[in-house]
């Protein structure tokens, strides 16, 4: 049985705490290595994009590793809210949260013949997971939030609409993200956002098949 594994969490401040000039470089950084990658983005590139001296740079951040950190939290902040204050919150029935979180997801990706940002927080564990402990760490914590966060609506959903179902909400959870990071990838290897949102409408599916109704069609 698949479990959450716990990590311990990282004590950087909400970003609207932070100087102006600190957040100006976790901005960039956020920017950069979403569209880049971690590797490719030098500390010339973030001072370079907000102005600051490598003087300044080094004087919040000890390597550009300190402003990763720095840049996921940032990332996961602006992402939470994000989906805190989505519509499909507002909807009573669980089940229609289920359908319309997958709805929020595709439109904020916007035009499927045109390519998204990269998830930072995907981008990081790829490339950092085998070389900074606390960042491939902070990653897993990232996607088991988003992972719990879905998992309580489908437990509600199921005990509602599908209670003798042969599913488990955490396993589907951590399937949802699994396919979101993965169509994410194959979108940049594509250069185009079409297989991220047929992957999203096949999941929708599968939802509609393991609990037993035709709703949540996409309005899309």
């Amino acid at each position: 049985m698949r479990t959450y594994q716990p990590v311990r969490m990282l004590s950087t401040k909400p970003i609207k705490e932070l100087p102006e000039t600190k957040r100006k470089l976790v901005d960039a950084g956020v920017s950069l290595m979403r569209k880049q990658g971690f590797n490719a983005t030098t500390v010339d590139d973030i001072c370079s994009a907000t102005g600051v001296t490598k003087g300044g740079f080094f004087h919040y951040f000890k390597s550009k590793e300190d402003i990763a950190k720095a840049a996921l939290v940032r990332f996961r902040e602006v992402k939470h809210q994000d989906f805190q204050n989505a519509p499909f919150r507002r909807l009573t029935d669980p089940l229609e949260r289920v359908f319309g979180r997958l709805d929020f997801v595709k439109e904020s990706i916007g035009d499927s013949k045109h390519l998204a940002k990269g998830c930072l927080i995907g981008i990081l564990a790829q490339e950092l997971s085998f070389t900074n402990a606390e960042l491939r760490g902070e990653c897993q914590d990232s996607f088991t939030r988003v992972a719990r966060d879905f998992e309580k609506d489908l437990t509600d959903a199921k005990s509602l609409h599908a209670p003798k179902a042969d599913f488990d909400p955490k396993n589907v959870a951590l399937f949802y993200v699994a396919i979101i990071q993965g169509s994410l990838v194959l979108a940049k290897a594509a250069e185009a956002n079409a297989v991220l949102y047929e992957n999203i409408e096949q999941f929708r599916r599968y939802l509609q098949g393991i609990f037993g109704r035709s709703s949540g069609n996409s309005r899309n």
